[in-house]
């Protein structure tokens, strides 16, 4: 399945009222709008886009947000290699949008990821400059102090919302002695360590995946399929996370198998459960096809445990970037019972530009069936890998 892309579908604001009607509505009116277009960010975007006053009505909604469908973004750089702008697929409407640098988006090099309806974005791979971390919707951003190492970051968490005086945000990150490492910076944190970043005591392994849940508590995934957990519940009286677990879950001998070289892995909570989700590459090329397994953590027993049925939900999976688990019934669009995927690959025209980006599709965990789907004329020339974001227009 294609999507076509638009030119003419563009998020912008203005900040004059184009129709006197517009700014004389009643604000009681406009808060009943923006209750009936809030399930949708687009909606929201395009109402703050007509006028002052309406821009201001939906800052001063404060019912509690709808859920947001996801959709992929990706930097673009269609009006040339000096002019980078910012694309997103909507998964609701089967459309794709852009917005130029001018817009307001901020010039970077590559994604690294989304947490909270935030763009993770840094300078290349290797970062040994800032990380930005910016709101596609309402244009806020934060820049990280400089990162003091020079090495190629593989994953990025936060756990909250930046627009918090209080957040977290953890890396996985390469070094020249071990595989990985795990460094860690706290926003809001008082003393020595107000602006550092900060390795996580005892983080010497080959990690594939990391995970930040709500209660605190960082998990991360080794080679040998090791849980490692640290407990940030109390980094802000200005004490380092400590390292509360570490066990290695059993498995079964046909399970978990972790041999093919380029299988990817991702921990993501569902409903309650701690999930790992392993990819099995089955092709001898970059069109290939997946087969996805999933298990499910039972920390009481220390073992892994298959997954059979993904009930009244769906994952989302990108690269480099943390999985999510949505609810198919709050998001009644999404398949339930499947995975949804973006590694993509490109396809050129003869003058070397990218025509077109395969974002390989959605795995039905019934069936074991991928369907395919493509978005054309994307014009990705940054090579920087897509990544799903949750919008947040607040």
């Amino acid at each position: 399945m294609a999507y076509a892309y638009s030119t003419k579908r563009r998020l912008k604001y203005s900040s004059t009222t184009p129709n006197k009607w517009a700014d004389e509505l009643p604000t009681e009116l406009l808060g009943l709008i923006v209750k009936k277009l809030a399930s949708n960010f687009m909606d929201i975007s395009r109402f703050k886009a007509v006028c002052s006053s309406w821009n201001g009505a939906a800052r001063s909604y404060t019912s509690a947000p709808l859920p947001q469908y996801p959709g992929l973004m990706y930097p673009s750089t269609r009006w040339g290699w000096n002019r980078n702008g910012i694309c997103f697929f909507s998964l609701a409407e089967n459309k794709v949008y852009k917005t130029e640098a001018s817009q307001g988006f901020i010039r970077v090099d590559s994604f690294l990821g989304s947490s909270h309806g935030w763009l993770v974005m840094g300078k290349g791979a290797w970062t040994l400059g800032e990380i930005r971390l910016f709101n596609p919707i309402s244009r806020k951003s934060r820049t990280l102090p400089p990162l003091p190492f020079w090495s190629p970051i593989r994953k990025v968490v936060l756990s909250s919302d930046p627009s918090r005086n209080n957040f977290v945000v953890v890396v996985i990150h390469e070094t020249l002695n071990v595989p990985t490492r795990l460094a860690f910076y706290q926003h809001g944190r008082g003393g020595e360590n107000a602006t550092a970043w900060t390795e996580l005591e005892g983080s010497h392994d080959h990690y594939f995946d990391i995970l930040l849940r709500n209660n605190g508590h960082l998990f991360a995934l080794s080679i040998d399929y090791s849980i490692q957990v640290w407990d940030f519940g109390d980094t802000y009286n200005n004490n380092n996370p400590t390292k509360i677990m570490h066990f290695r879950p059993s498995m079964a001998r046909n399970g978990i198998h972790g041999t093919m070289m380029g299988d990817k892995k991702w921990l993501v909570e569902s409903m309650g459960e701690l999930l790992l989700v392993e990819r099995e590459w089955l092709g001898d090329n970059i069109r290939g096809t997946e087969k996805f397994d999933v298990y499910k953590l039972n920390i009481a027993a220390k073992t892994w445990e298959k997954v059979e049925c993904l009930r009244d939900c769906a994952l989302f999976l990108a690269k480099n970037q943390p999985a999510m688990s949505l609810s198919t019934q709050k998001l009644p669009r999404l398949k339930e019972n499947s995975i949804y995927f973006a590694d993509e690959y490109h396809e050129y025209s003869h003058g070397g530009d990218i025509i077109d980006i395969h974002v390989r599709g959605v795995f039905n965990f019934e069936t074991k069936v991928v369907k395919q789907y493509c978005i054309t004329g994307a014009h990705n020339f940054s090579y920087s890998s897509a990544v799903w974001i949750v919008p947040s227009p607040w």
